[in-house]
């Protein structure tokens, strides 16, 4: 459509998600433009603002939104950034402000964003997947730039300042409404923006498409190599990378990785072996696996059978039974008393496949557990009394793979995962123990059923840390 929108002053402005043009014929405006016939203007999603403001100077259009904030305010963290948290944030300002620094756990990306948040001068939005990390990031900002420069977005908290930080689940209705406040968007553990596994976007690009920011960083420990498509076009590309293999003994501390095969007990085994019969059955009589493109599909397929099939059903709870006698087996247990007893002088965290293990755990070695359904106070005087050496150890189910700080904490037990295998997963748990303390080394230790899936699985989990950790010297046991 041509149609010059003649009543309007030719103006730029941020709507509720959109960059609007107004006053001008669509063939004079850029091609991506398109006519909104709701309020008769040209209309692009608000992530191209930045583009069009620049377009605008030469236009004679004016622009009509509200000056985007600017934080003209000293940065009060004391700690002088290490050499390569220096070299990140270059890179990240040298390719415009956008892109992705990836860091592994424990190397200080959060001083990486402070250091942007600071040269920039800019007003931020900082975004993360918890409301635990929401916590931890207003602490960290409001240290560094007072806390009458922080607000949060997320759940009954509605209070915007300069520095806000919301949830991804949180960040669309704050963007929409109020984003051309924010120059700067910070996405903190950015792998959860990863293409879905066949390749598409994700709801949560969403937030990143209305955001009217000219300035993107990403911050992750394990960046979603092949499935960033959508990071890449919305954020940017990786501006700068290392791994924990690159750093080790460096910048963190030296890390041994131990696995403990425990075998089952005549009754769990033959449990185990009834469990797995009944379910392989009904999948080979079902041809789930011969008709499905990938195992993921087999299994959407397979769910989806059993919400009108009788056999389909019981194959589906000898399937969830299976898993809990591999979480609960006794053997583990007393494996995990024996290796903190190996190591009478180190904190520890215990990582647990499911909340009834992490139950299990703390009821038989009379520790603290943690769990999403752990008050968010109560988790941070757990982790303080760790910390303090007041507690030996506590158990957690997936609450503390990612976002907590225990610099103390150098001994990490895995009797599961939540993901069948995730690499991604175990590189997060290993790096919750890697913040450097003198000369101390990191333990993990994985405590493998043995003859059961759970040794596939602790495979694909030891591949991926291999992965980060190439080039580390002779600590992989």
């Amino acid at each position: 459509m041509s149609t010059t929108h003649a009543p309007f002053q030719r103006s730029l402005s941020y709507r509720l998600g959109l960059a609007v043009v107004r006053g001008v014929a669509a063939a004079d405006a850029p091609s991506w433009l398109v006519h909104d016939p709701r309020i008769d203007a040209l209309v692009a999603p608000g992530h191209r603002f930045a583009e069009l403001r620049a377009w605008a100077l030469g236009h004679d259009v004016t622009e009509s939104s509200g000056e985007p904030e600017e934080l003209d305010r000293p940065l009060l963290d004391p700690r002088a950034p290490r050499p390569y948290q220096r070299e990140a944030v270059d890179r990240w300002r040298a390719g415009g402000g956008r892109g992705t620094v990836v860091l592994p756990t424990g190397a200080g990306k959060t001083l990486v964003a402070l250091l942007a948040i600071h040269e920039m001068h800019a007003a931020a939005c900082i975004v993360a997947p918890t409301r635990a990390l929401v916590a931890q990031w207003f602490t960290q900002l409001a240290d560094a730039f007072g806390a009458e420069r922080v607000g949060a977005w997320y759940g009954d908290e509605k209070e915007v300042r300069e520095l806000t930080v919301t949830t991804y689940h949180s960040a669309f209705a704050l963007l929409e409404r109020w984003g051309e406040r924010f120059p700067l968007l910070v996405l903190d553990e950015a792998h959860h923006l990863a293409d879905t596994s066949e390749g598409e976007a994700r709801a949560w690009h969403d937030h990143l498409r209305i955001a009217p920011a000219r300035f993107r960083l990403g911050l992750t420990a394990t960046y979603p190599d092949g499935r960033d498509a959508e990071l890449r076009r919305l954020v940017g590309p990786v501006a700068y990378r290392r791994t924990i293999g690159e750093m080790t003994d460096a910048e963190l501390a030296r890390f041994a990785l131990v696995k403990r095969y425990v075998r089952l007990s005549a009754a769990e085994e033959a449990r185990y072996a009834a469990l797995t019969e009944t379910y392989e059955r009904h999948l080979a009589a079902a041809g789930h696996r011969e008709r499905a493109a990938t195992p993921a599909d087999a299994w959407r397929m397979f769910a989806a059978s059993a919400r009108r099939s009788p056999a389909a059903r019981r194959a589906l709870r000898a399937f969830h039974d299976r898993e809990r006698l591999v979480r609960l087996a006794a053997g583990k247990l007393y494996e995990t008393e024996r290796i903190l007893r190996m190591h009478p002088a180190e904190r520890a965290v215990i990582f647990c496949g499911g909340t009834d293990a992490a139950t299990a755990v703390s009821r038989a070695l009379a520790i603290p557990m943690i769990t999403a359904s752990t008050p968010a106070s109560e988790r941070h005087a757990l982790l303080g009394a760790l910390e303090r050496g007041d507690i030996r150890a506590v158990a957690s189910v997936r609450v503390l793979d990612e976002g907590w700080d225990v610099p103390a904490a150098k001994l990490g037990i895995v009797l599961g995962d939540s993901t069948r295998g995730s690499g991604r997963q175990h590189a997060q748990r290993l790096g919750r123990l890697l913040r450097r303390q003198g000369d101390d080394v990191a333990s993990l230790y994985e405590i493998v059923a043995a003859g059961t899936y759970e040794f596939l699985s602790s495979q694909k989990r030891g591949a991926g840390v291999r992965r980060v950790s190439e080039g580390q010297f002779g600590f992989g046991i």
